[in-house]
């Protein structure tokens, strides 16, 4: 323990070393009395559509389906998917993550081939984008992937988006939350992995 206090590895230390990745959080302003801080910059919709080729909360399946670069076909409120996991009416669809340039800009390791972003809408338009990386044989670990994602939009403040990222079973998660969403905020995905 002493050699690790002061910094020294012994050969066999360095086989068990692990690196962390440290994420940079959003600059904090404080009063003069440090007893309150506020976001150092206030982020809007068009930060948040920088990172992701124009799409912000709040637009329809539709006005969201336009801006990628492949729009899928007949995209409706009632032709979307139900998420169940919610207790009011959530819609969905998903698109592969490989077809999906500004959505997957910054990745710098493997996701697995069958990954994907969701968009998920309640009535008032998109609410949440969610990354979902799922490993296999080519990518048995999408976890720095999940990192880079994370990384990516946790530099934007809670006032425009609330970054999470998770771990349902083998899956890695990173969501982009509306801080507007109220009790849909906490809301997870759970992966059900077939048996």
């Amino acid at each position: 323990m002493a050699c690790l206090a002061l910094g020294l590895l012994t050969p066999g230390m360095a086989a068990k070393a692990e690196t962390k990745r440290l994420f940079a959080l959003p600059p904090l302003q404080w009063d003069r009395e440090m007893a309150r801080d506020k976001p150092a910059r206030i982020h809007g919709p068009s930060d948040l559509g920088n990172l992701t080729g124009g799409i912000v909360f709040g637009m329809q399946p539709r006005d969201v389906n336009r801006r990628l670069p492949n729009p899928l076909p007949k995209i409706e409120w009632s032709s979307l998917g139900s998420a169940a996991e919610f207790p009011e009416d959530v819609r969905f669809f998903l698109v592969r993550l490989d077809s999906l340039r500004d959505l997957a800009a910054g990745v710098g390791s493997c996701v697995g081939a069958t990954s994907h972003v969701v968009f998920l809408f309640r009535a008032g338009g998109l609410f949440r984008m969610s990354w979902r990386l799922i490993p296999d044989a080519a990518c048995p670990s999408p976890r720095a992937s999940a990192e880079d994602i994370f990384a990516r939009f946790l530099a934007i403040d809670q006032s425009a988006a609330l970054t999470t990222h998770y771990r349902p079973n083998k899956a890695e998660v990173v969501e982009v939350t509306d801080p507007a969403g109220g009790y849909l905020i906490p809301i997870r995905w759970q992966n059900r992995q077939r048996r």
